[in-house]
């Protein structure tokens, strides 16, 4: 993974994109060389239109919307030293960020969320950051702005018995050394008798990211206190002051109750009060490592 780091913050103009530029910075700042692209999609819903009041000029509505990301920009650039670009673009926000993400050839994208879509529709397809971290091949990260870490001291880790969960070992590593922080592993016992390969799984990652001159800790949670492996993930994020989640998303084909009842993924995604990496895992990266597995 290179060094420069290559940032596009899709900007809605809401409370949580305005965080997500704000973390945006966090990961610029601890980079060597950083380039901020800043993206703004004007779609047909009219939330642009009603905001900016140009009912029916479309290209009135975008030289407001323009001008108005453009300030952004100049405002960010002011108490930063990186390079910020702007793009306006119109369609559906999680296509035209895949667009721009191949385009500009990013390779991070971090975005605000408001969590779960109340509309039945939007729930149907997800949230536009949990479609943008299917689609791209980049890391997303999600930022609702609950806990908004000004560093990254500590990554979780949250370790599950699949072998697409390690596929985030290289990022996780990738990212500490970037902020020199600390790497806890957590997983979540499910069933009992997987307690034996599961604390294996734990050791290898482990083993793995200390050789690598990396602090790391595993914890494996025998008793939860919650059902369902999300909320006991998240609260022990919360209790051990986690700065950044490290997720992969799933990409194996769902049926159509997973839309409706939602995905681990989607839950994290949506409920967590810290930023989350979600990283969307390659056919053939990492299985070498992980052969006896």
């Amino acid at each position: 993974m290179a060094n420069k780091l290559n940032i596009l913050v899709p900007i809605g103009f809401s409370d949580q994109s305005i965080m997500a530029l704000d973390q945006a910075l966090v990961f610029a700042e601890a980079a060597p060389e950083a380039h901020l692209t800043l993206l703004t999609v004007i779609e047909e819903d009219g939330f642009f239109k009603r905001v900016f009041g140009a009912k029916k000029n479309t290209e009135e509505l975008r030289q407001k919307v323009d001008s108005r990301i453009k300030e952004l920009a100049d405002e960010y650039r002011a108490k930063c030293n990186f390079k910020i670009e702007t793009i306006v673009a119109k369609g559906l926000v999680y296509e035209e960020i895949a667009r721009v993400v191949e385009m500009m050839e990013c390779n991070l994208v971090v975005m605000g969320t408001n969590g779960k879509p109340q509309n039945l529709r939007r729930r149907f397809i997800g949230s536009n950051a949990y479609r943008t971290a299917s689609l791209v091949q980049p890391p997303v990260v999600a930022v609702k702005g609950i806990r908004k870490p000004q560093k990254v001291d500590t990554i979780i880790f949250p370790l599950v018995l699949d072998r697409r969960s390690k596929e985030k070992v290289g990022p996780a590593i990738h990212y500490a050394k970037l902020f020199n922080a600390q790497i806890k592993i957590v997983s979540v016992l499910q069933q009992e008798d997987q307690a034996k390969i599961v604390r294996a799984h734990l050791h290898q990652v482990d083993k793995f990211i200390s050789d690598k001159g990396i602090t790391c800790t595993t914890e494996l949670i025998e008793n939860p206190r919650h059902k369902g492996v999300v909320r006991n993930t998240l609260e022990y994020a919360y209790e051990n002051d986690g700065d950044l989640l490290i997720i992969t998303e799933d990409d194996r084909e769902r049926d159509i109750t997973d839309y409706f009842l939602g995905t681990d993924v989607q839950a994290v995604m949506y409920h967590s009060e810290i930023p989350v990496m979600s990283i969307t895992p390659s056919e053939v990266k990492w299985e070498a490592l992980w052969e006896a597995f």
